[in-house]
């Protein structure tokens, strides 16, 4: 990740810009930089505009914006960024929100349509290639560099959010990786939380009786744990080729520490968002689970009965000494290349001045624990606050430390198919007789005639 003391002077400065208006700042996006594959300038008026340099004067070139613009999210947590906005600029947004799968499968039919898709919209970074290969997404990496923003995110998400030198999104926040636990079921039944790997979490987990589950280790999700491991040993799906760079004992040992995790007895495999998941965290029949660090806001949300109860640290290590940090989740938004240059220069204008705001990413993570892929706001208080839900502990630096640590990762267009492979063979390993080497070997096999690409 990026060195955060070596840029500490810079970033005080960019604490100090952030909390200015973002008015002061919307408009400066540069006439220079890459359309895409837009089709030029708006015909309905523009609400600003940006500029860059002419020959003749050296005065700024008017570079159009278009008065409204679409966008779709599946985070819900924008309606603060889009007011703000609205009420800086004059222009207006036209907001929907969607659940993930259905804003993934409606962005891709009006991708490969070639009409009627967003301005702009949000994509988990997991799905982002998958869309980008429909090749209906504009190439932002010009406007990025106008912008001179890229030093100022952690830099493993630039590889997330690019194919090549084309930069297809906009990273709006991360998810470090996070066991969460019950701090007061743990000091009931006398379990230490002064662990550092996973055969100290097991031994400590083996206190509890046997009606009460150390971990949530549901079925329908262990590829996301895998890759949650996988990453946290350094491990990538795919290399700079594009072959299947997991045919490997990272990935052996990924599996095998899942196993060792079920067969310890210690685990519950409940299925992750159901009913009886939520009760069992609230109940206290199951103490712990494995997410990324906006899991915080569903802990808040969802689980009140337990405030006070819940702490965070950071993911036990596969082996003594080896790294703590990884990541689950996070998205950033993207930009359909089937729609005018001044309504995508809008669009991108608000994204950028929503990002690259300190106090904005400040009070998303006050308001909704969402860590933001900007660095220059972690320096902020709000990330040094106690947080009552989980008995004062200011979870904030604990997750910006984490960030900082975070191996960098490769997806592409078939990231999702891969996965969707996996998981099948990992329940047969965790809660089956499948052993690990086995199962990889399966995996590799299917994945390369499923995919057909090569195998590293």
């Amino acid at each position: 990740m990026t060195d955060q003391n070596a840029s500490s002077d810079r970033r005080q400065l960019l604490k100090a810009l952030g909390t200015l208006s973002v008015a002061s700042m919307a408009g400066c996006i540069s006439q220079s930089g890459s359309d895409g594959e837009g089709s030029g300038e708006s015909g309905d008026g523009s609400a600003g505009e940006s500029g860059g340099s002419t020959e003749e004067s050296g005065e700024a070139t008017p570079v159009p914006m278009a008065d409204s613009f679409s966008f779709w999210e599946l985070s819900k947590t924008w309606g603060p960024h889009i007011e703000r906005y609205e009420s800086e600029t004059d222009a207006t947004v036209e907001h929907t929100n969607m659940g993930p799968d259905e804003l993934l499968d409606n962005l891709q039919t009006r991708l490969l349509s070639g009409t009627g898709a967003p301005d702009a919209a949000m994509v988990e970074y997991t799905s982002l290639k998958q869309v980008a290969k429909t090749g209906g997404l504009r190439d932002v990496s010009d406007w990025i560099d106008e912008a001179d923003i890229r030093d100022d995110f952690t830099s493993g998400i630039w590889e997330v959010v690019s194919d090549g030198d084309a930069v297809y999104e906009v990273p709006y926040d991360i998810g470090p990786a996070t066991l969460f636990y019950r701090k007061d079921i743990w000091d009931e039944h006398g379990l230490s939380d002064d662990i550092e790997t996973y055969d100290e979490f097991i031994a400590e987990g083996k206190k509890l009786p046997d009606d009460v589950s150390l971990l949530s280790l549901p079925g329908n999700g262990l590829s996301v744990f895998w890759r949650m491991m996988y990453r946290q040993l350094g491990g990538v799906e795919f290399d700079e080729e594009g072959r299947l760079a997991f045919d490997n004992d990272k990935a052996v040992q990924a599996m095998a520490q899942l196993q060792e995790l079920a067969d310890a007895g210690i685990t519950d495999d409940t299925a992750s968002w159901s009913q009886q998941w939520f009760a069992g965290f609230n109940e206290g029949t199951i103490t712990a689970y494995l997410s990324g660090a906006w899991f915080s806001g569903t802990l808040m949300s969802s689980m009140d009965e337990a405030a006070g109860d819940w702490r965070g640290m950071k993911i036990p290590a596969l082996e003594s000494g080896g790294t703590r940090a990884s990541n689950i989740g996070g998205s950033g938004v993207c930009f359909p290349a089937q729609n005018d240059e001044a309504t995508a220069r809008r669009a991108f204008d608000f994204v950028v001045n929503t990002t690259t705001n300190v106090e904005e990413m400040a009070n998303l993570f006050a308001e909704e624990g969402n860590i933001s892929a900007y660095m220059p706001a972690w320096d902020d208080e709000a990330f040094e606050n106690p947080r009552e839900f989980f008995g004062g502990q200011a979870l904030g630096s604990l997750w910006t430390d984490i960030a900082d640590d975070i191996p960098p990762y490769r997806y592409t267009l078939d990231s999702p198919k891969i996965m969707n492979l996996l998981n099948p063979l990992l329940q047969d390993v965790v809660y089956g007789d499948l052993d690990p080497e086995s199962a990889l070997e399966e995996w590799v096999t299917q994945s390369a005639n499923e995919t057909g690409r090569e195998v590293a």
